[in-house]
């Protein structure tokens, strides 16, 4: 009798018992992976004794026990288990790792992953291989619970919705995460209202602070913000990429033209893959990132120690990609370790202005099909929405930085080279519309600088991508409707395209939405921090260069944060909310849609100007 057959006779042998026993399985992987979360959050957010903490690792093992044991049943119950394990490799390779590595803790003592661990500068491998494989089962509990199909109604919700309760969702997570008493160095954990700015600040990418977590924060409560910043920006710039996966099952044609404001018309056809080629496209630069950072850091003072280099490479480089301007560094790229460091602003000012661009539009220009199909097809350009992100955003740049260079020559600048001066113009103009990092004094700038940051700031990044604003493809449409109406053209144009009314309108809508955001901010925050203003440390000019900063999800500050009221701090975290959400997506959101557009009332005239 062969294998093959032996096979055969096994699997119908136990062909009656799959279905109820792959089922009870599943349900005890969801509450043993639920509770092991939970076991996890009371591991590392409070104080535990050595009795508790072993037992506490005791119950994560028996999870990971329980894990190997659902994976090898489901490989017995699998009618081609060379398939399956083809099918489900990363989750093999893990499953793989576990076992190795329970064998070689409970057997020899060690864990065999440790000493390559220390090597990178993990000095306590056990927390970090508790935290990989648990946040990697709920990833995997997750993807197996949207697999069932009574789960698709959920997904015909508005995705204007859908966007704004996930931003919240992670906001209110990383609020309560950052409360426990082990995320900080405050007696009892950080109060609700820091750690909801905090955890707000770092879901939108903002980058300000009412505390410093470079001292406040414990290495877990700063982990805590990097992947805040690292899921809030990769939920903004996949949201569209998304929303086409969910489109799949069942969102409804009336809702396309909300999910079109997060992802080209042109993109939904093309973009089979999108999703993964976000994550692939997005890890790769950050880790390209990573790499340019630890070598541009050099090994003096605070980066002396190998894996504290490290540690800071990895939290800038995705705080910089995903235009979080938040920093591990006392004083941010002041610190005197790297505020002379060029190479590291550069780098710094390559990742910001790559992660504000759009990945859409990087597609566009960099993916080796297009290039190579420009190649053969010279006629074959880029596309429009990339033209506009490119332009725009490259004009932008030249724009601020000349600006700047023209009026802190003589002001903030130290004059150590023409070469730094110029690198500093640069990333001072690239970090303004998108992130919140400087290395000059923001609050001692001189008021044109100012006026033209706070421009800067309005008109932000581009669309699909870490940054806010009202985004270069806005500000594009308007001024080509301000040219087209000047030069008294019927249609709007720009680029030897037509720009249709719908879309005109759109941008208007979002413009005027903004405009009110920061009339209305900037008034609440003339009444809450009336007495700032009064004891002259700081002009209303300020205060306004702070909402700006916040509701476009900059992060610049004159220094008023870490002084500001406990009103002006939720003031703040409302324009951070807003600015990261959108204005025009939440206007689908409260805003009632007609039934019918197939009329039109007769025409009305007056003066206008």
């Amino acid at each position: 009798m062969t294998v093959r057959e032996i096979r055969e006779r096994i699997n119908l042998f136990i062909y009656d018992s799959k279905t109820l026993v792959l089922r009870l399985l599943s349900l005890l992987y969801v509450l043993v992976s639920l509770g092991s979360i939970g076991v996890l959050l009371y591991y590392f957010g409070f104080p535990l004794t050595l009795a508790e903490k072993k037992f506490c690792f005791t119950l994560l093992q028996y999870s990971f026990g329980f894990y190997i044991f659902r994976f090898l049943a489901k490989i017995f119950y699998t009618f081609d288990p060379k398939q399956f394990l083809k099918n489900n490799w990363f989750e093999a390779v893990i499953m793989g790792i576990l076992l190795i590595e329970g064998i070689s803790y409970n057997v020899f003592g060690v864990l065999l992953l440790q000493p390559l661990a220390q090597a990178i500068g993990i000095e306590d491998f056990n927390e970090f291989s508790l935290v990989f494989v648990q946040v990697y089962v709920f990833l995997i509990v997750l993807q197996n619970l949207f697999k069932q199909s009574n789960f698709k109604p959920w997904f015909k919700i508005h995705p204007a919705l859908l966007f704004t309760v996930s931003i919240a969702l992670m906001v209110a997570i990383g609020t309560g995460l950052l409360m426990l008493p082990e995320m900080s160095l405050i007696e009892g954990g950080m109060n609700f209202t820091d750690s909801l700015f905090t955890s707000m600040s770092s879901v939108s990418t903002t980058g300000l602070s009412t505390v410093d977590i470079s001292t406040t924060l414990t290495r877990k409560g700063q982990v805590v913000v990097m992947l805040l910043m690292q899921l809030g920006g990769l939920n903004t710039i996949a949201f569209g990429a998304i929303m086409l996966v969910v489109a799949k099952f069942g969102v409804g044609i009336k809702y396309h033209e909300v999910i079109e404001d997060f992802v080209n018309r042109d993109s939904i056809i093309k973009t089979d893959s999108m999703l993964a080629k976000i994550v692939v496209w997005v890890a790769s630069i950050e880790v390209i990132g990573i790499i340019l950072l630890y070598i541009g850091f050099g090994d003096k003072g605070v980066f002396a120690d190998s894996g504290e280099r490290l540690y800071q490479a990895v939290f800038h480089s995705i705080s910089a990609f995903n235009n979080g301007g938040l920093s591990l560094l006392p004083g941010g790229l002041m610190h005197p370790d790297v505020v002379d460091n060029h190479f590291v602003h550069l780098v710094f000012a390559l990742l910001i202005f790559i992660g504000g661009f759009g990945m859409i539009y990087l597609f566009d220009l960099f993916e080796i099909k297009r290039l190579r199909s420009r190649m053969i097809h010279p006629w074959k350009t880029i596309e429009f929405g990339t033209k506009i992100s490119l332009y725009f955003t490259l004009g932008l740049l030249v724009l601020g930085a000349t600006v700047f260079y023209i009026f802190e020559y003589n002001n903030t600048m130290k004059h150590d080279s023409a070469f730094g001066d110029i690198v500093t113009a640069v990333f001072q103009s690239v970090t303004t519309r998108n992130a919140g990092f400087n290395v000059v004094d923001t609050a001692a700038l001189s008021m044109p600088v100012i006026i033209i940051f706070l421009f800067l700031m309005f008109v932000g990044a581009s669309s699909g991508s870490a940054g806010g604003g009202i985004r270069t493809s806005t500000f594009a449409i308007l001024c080509a409707s301000i040219i087209s109406t000047v030069k008294g053209k019927k249609n709007t144009e720009l680029f030897k395209r037509t720009i249709p009314n719908d879309t005109v309108l759109k941008a208007y809508a979002v413009f005027v939405f903004f405009i009110l955001l920061n009339i209305i901010g900037p008034f609440a925050l003339a009444i809450t921090e009336s007495d700032l203003i009064v004891s002259g440390k700081y002009n209303f000019m300020d205060i306004v260069f702070e909402h700006v900063s916040a509701a476009s999800t900059v992060g610049l500050t004159t220094g008023l944060t870490p002084e500001i009221s406990t009103g002006g701090k939720y003031v703040l975290i409302i324009g951070m909310f807003v600015g990261r959400v959108g204005t025009l997506t939440l206007a689908y959101l409260v805003g009632k849609r007609v039934l019918s557009t197939n009329y039109k009332y007769p025409t009305g005239h007056t003066m206008v100007g």
